[in-house]
C-alpha cells in the first residue's frame, strides 16, 4: 500500500508512533473526549481514498505524503486507546457515588507482613441503603488481622467491606519514590485501611478461573522448596527466580543482586522463557522428523511456555518473552524467516494494545531495550575479537552478551535505581552458568517430585547451588568500589544519551554522525560537570514531611547536620530522607538527634539560626531565630512562644499527633507567621 511497507520493519517504525501517542497521553494526563476521534477519522478516510485512487499508479512510492498520514494515525490511536483506559474517568467509577459498604474481589494474592496484609481489589457494586449500584475501579486495601488466626483470603475471593478510602497520597519529599504515581499507572487511585471485623467474606471465585489455578498452583510448587531446601534465603531465591513468587529476600541478597548488576536474574524475563524453551526443544527433539510433527511440537511447546509464563506471574517481561517466542516457534514449524525487530514491535504492540500503562511498567520498558540491544548490539561487539578456543569464545560471548544489555539498559536504569555496577562483567560471568543450573535443577525437582528420593536429591543439589551463588555475589558485593551510587538523570539526560549511542553507531556511514556524537557528548560532559559543580556550591536547609518523625537536613556542599530521631537503616529514612540527601550528592552526614532530652536545641547554619521546641512546659527561653520547629507534641501556649521567639518561619512537624498539629494552627491563624505543617503536606526547601 505504502512505499514505507516495503521496508523490512515497518512494525517497529509504526510502534515507535503508537508508543510516542501513549506517552503523550500519559505525560499530559488526557481524558477521554470524542475530540480525538475526530482527526482520527478523517486521517484514516483520506488514506482510504488515497489508496483508491493511486495505487494503481503508483504515486505513493514517490511521495511522503501516506507515511506521514500513517504516522499520524498511530501517534492518535495511542492517545485514544490510553485515554478510554484511564479507570477514574469512566462515570461508574465506585469513588464517585455515595456507598456506605462496597462489594469487592481480591484480583492477587494478599501480601502479609507482620499483622498486616495488603492486597488490590477490584469494586463490582457500591451498596447504600436504597440497593446495590454495579461500579468499577480499584481500590488498594491494607487489612490488619489477628496474627492469632489464619488469614485465609485468596485470589477471587468476594468481600463485603466497609465504604471508608481516601485517595492514595503523593510523595511530599523531594526524590521520593512517587508511590501515587505509581498506584495510578495500575489504574489505582485509593486506598483503604480496614481491620479484620469491617468485612465480610461473602463469596469465592469470582475471578479469572485459568489466573486461579495458576496461582493455586504456584503455591504449591513454593511449598515443595520450603519442604525440601533448608536455608530460608535458598527457598526465597527458587520461589522468585524459578516461578516469580515474590517472596521475602532478605535485604543482604538483595543488595547483592542489585549492587552487582545481576537483578534481573531474580525477575523471571526472556533469559528465564527461553531456558524453558531450550530445554522444551531438547525433551522433544525426537519430533523434528516432518512438517506435521515440528507443528505438533510447536504448539505443544507454545502451550508449555504459556502456562510457565502464567505462574510465574504474566510480568511484561515475561509477556514479551511469551509472545516473540510465540511468533518465532511458528515461523520456524512452517520454516518461515522473521526480522526480530518486527516481531518485538509486534509483541509490544499486543502488550500495549492491551493496557496502554505497561509503557511506565520499569520491567516493560528494560526487557524492550535489553532484548534490543541484545540483537542489535551483541554482535557488533563480538565481532571486535574472534577467539579461536571454545572456552573463549565461550567467555568473550558472554562478556559481549553482559557489555551489550548494560549499555542498553544503563540510562534508564540509572533513572529508576541510582547507581551503576562497575563489576558487572564479573559479577554477569559469574553468574551465567549458576543461574542456567539453577533453573535446570528448579525445574526438574519440579517436574519430578512425584519421586521422593529424587526429589530430596535435587532439593540438596539446589539448595547448595543458591548457597554457592547468593555467597559468590555477596563476595563481590563487598568488594571495593563495587558500584557507585547517588547517580540522579533526568529525561533529557537519557534521550541525549540514547541519541549519542545512536550516532556513534551509524558513524561508519557518515563522518558527519560521528560528529554530531561528539558535540552531543561535549554537551553531555557539560551538563554532567554543571550539575557536579552545583552540588559543590550548594547550601540549603530541607525540613522533611515526615508521619511520626522529625528530619532537617542542613547542607553545606556535600557535607550535612541531620538533626533526626529517624535510625539510618529503618525504612521511613531509607524511603523519605536518604533519597534527597542521594540526590544532592551528600558524601558526609552528622546525625543528630534532637528528642534525646527535652531542652531547647539552637543550631546555627551559614548564619541562620534553628530552634527545636521539644520540652513539655511553656516556659520559653528569648531567641531570634530564623526557623521554629515545634516537636514536642504538645499544645503549647503560642503568644508565650512568639513573645520570646522571633522567627520568620515556624514549622510544625510530624512527630505532633493530628489533634495537637489543628490546636497548634488554630492558634496561628491570627499570627503574622510563616506556618508549615510537616505532616501529610510537602517538605520545604530553603536555599541559601
Amino acid at each position: 500500500m505504502i512505499a514505507y511497507f516495503k521496508t523490512e520493519i515497518p512494525f517497529l517504525r509504526l510502534a515507535l508512533f503508537f508508543i510516542a501517542g501513549i506517552s503523550f497521553s500519559i505525560s499530559y494526563n488526557l481524558s477521554p473526549n470524542l475530540l480525538w476521534f475526530l482527526p482520527w477519522a478523517i486521517i484514516f478516510l483520506i488514506l482510504v481514498y488515497f489508496n483508491i485512487t493511486f495505487k494503481k499508479d503508483k504515486l505513493y512510492l514517490n511521495t511522503y505524503i501516506p507515511g506521514f498520514l500513517i504516522y499520524s494515525l498511530m501517534f492518535l490511536s495511542g492517545i485514544i486507546i490510553c485515554n478510554q483506559r484511564k479507570e477514574i474517568e469512566k462515570e461508574n467509577h465506585f469513588s464517585k457515588l455515595p456507598a456506605q459498604e462496597l462489594i469487592v474481589y481480591l484480583t492477587e494474592e494478599p501480601k502479609i507482613k507482620n499483622d498486616v496484609a495488603r492486597f488490590n481489589v477490584e469494586v463490582k457494586n457500591n451498596v447504600t441503603q436504597k440497593g446495590i449500584q454495579k461500579t468499577s475501579g480499584k481500590l488498594l486495601l491494607a487489612l490488619r488481622f489477628d496474627t492469632t488466626q489464619n488469614l485465609k483470603l485468596h485470589y477471587g475471593d468476594l468481600l463485603l467491606i466497609k465504604s471508608k478510602f481516601q485517595e492514595t497520597e503523593p510523595a511530599y519529599n523531594p526524590s521520593e519514590f512517587d508511590y501515587k504515581r505509581y498506584l495510578s499507572y495500575q489504574q489505582i487511585y485509593h486506598q483503604s485501611f480496614i481491620n479484620q471485623k469491617q468485612i465480610i467474606k461473602i463469596g469465592e471465585n469470582e475471578g479469572n478461573p485459568i489466573k486461579a489455578f495458576a496461582l493455586a498452583y504456584r503455591e504449591k510448587q513454593v511449598e515443595k522448596f520450603k519442604k525440601y531446601l533448608e536455608y530460608k534465603d535458598a527457598q526465597s531465591v527458587a520461589s522468585t527466580l524459578i516461578l516469580g513468587y515474590r517472596s521475602d529476600l532478605s535485604q543482604d541478597i538483595l543488595n547483592a543482586y542489585s549492587k552487582t548488576g545481576t537483578m534481573h536474574v531474580l525477575s523471571v524475563s526472556g533469559m528465564h522463557v527461553a531456558i524453558v524453551v531450550i530445554l522444551l526443544g531438547f525433551l522433544l527433539r525426537f519430533m523434528d522428523k516432518n512438517k506435521k510433527s515440528r507443528i505438533a511440537k510447536a504448539i505443544i511447546m507454545i502451550s508449555l511456555i504459556w502456562f510457565y509464563a502464567l505462574i510465574s506471574g504474566l510480568d511484561p517481561s515475561v509477556e514479551r518473552a511469551a509472545i516473540m517466542l510465540t511468533f518465532v516457534l511458528i515461523a520456524k514449524a512452517r520454516s518461515k524467516k522473521v526480522n526480530i525487530f518486527n516481531v518485538i514491535a509486534i509483541s509490544a504492540f499486543i502488550l500495549l494494545i492491551y493496557n496502554p500503562f505497561n509503557l511506565t511498567n520499569v520491567g516493560f520498558q528494560l526487557s524492550f531495550i535489553a532484548v534490543a540491544g541484545l540483537i542489535y548490539l551483541q554482535p557488533k561487539i563480538y565481532a571486535l575479537y574472534e577467539p579461536q578456543n571454545k572456552i573463549l569464545q565461550f567467555i568473550w560471548a558472554s562478556i559481549a552478551v553482559s557489555i551489550a544489555a548494560q549499555l542498553a539498559t544503563t540510562p534508564i536504569s540509572l533513572y529508576y535505581f541510582h547507581q551503576f555496577p562497575l563489576y558487572f562483567i564479573v559479577s554477569n560471568l559469574f553468574i551465567t552458568i549458576p543461574a542456567a543450573l539453577i533453573m535446570y535443577v528448579g525445574l526438574a525437582f519440579l517436574m519430578t517430585s512425584w519421586l521422593i528420593p529424587l526429589t530430596k536429591a535435587l532439593g540438596i543439589v539446589l539448595n547448595e547451588l543458591i548457597d554457592f551463588t547468593n555467597k559468590g555475589l555477596i563476595q563481590i558485593e563487598q568488594v571495593k568500589y563495587a558500584s557507585i551510587s547517588q547517580i540522579w538523570v533526568n529525561s533529557f539526560e537519557i534521550i541525549l544519551f540514547y541519541i549519542i549511542l545512536t550516532l556513534f553507531l551509524i558513524s561508519y556511514k557518515k563522518l558527519l554522525y560521528l560528529k554530531y556524537a561528539l558535540l552531543l557528548t561535549l554537551i553531555f560532559i557539560i551538563d554532567v560537570g554543571y550539575k557536579q559543580y552545583q552540588h559543590i556550591q550548594q547550601k540549603q536547609v530541607m525540613f522533611f514531611s515526615l508521619r511520626k518523625n522529625t528530619a532537617v537536613a542542613l547542607i553545606k556542599g556535600r557535607s550535612a547536620t541531620l538533626i533526626t530521631d529517624l535510625d539510618p537503616n529503618e525504612f521511613t529514612y531509607l524511603f523519605s530522607v536518604k533519597p534527597y540527601l542521594d540526590s544532592c550528592h551528600v558524601s558526609y552526614i552528622e546525625y543528630v538527634n534532637p528528642h534525646l532530652t527535652e531542652d531547647e536545641k539552637l543550631f546555627n547554619f551559614e548564619g541562620r539560626r534553628l530552634k527545636i521546641i521539644n520540652h513539655k512546659n511553656n516556659i520559653f527561653t528569648a531567641s531570634k531565630v530564623d526557623w521554629l520547629l515545634l516537636g514536642g507534641d504538645k499544645i503549647y501556649n503560642v503568644n508565650s512562644i512568639l513573645k520570646n521567639n522571633k522567627a520568620h518561619h515556624i514549622f510544625i512537624d510530624g512527630k505532633n499527633r493530628d489533634f495537637v498539629i489543628k490546636g497548634l494552627q488554630k492558634q496561628l491563624i491570627d499570627k503574622n507567621t510563616n506556618t508549615h505543617v510537616l505532616k501529610r503536606a510537602y517538605a520545604v526547601e530553603i536555599k541559601l
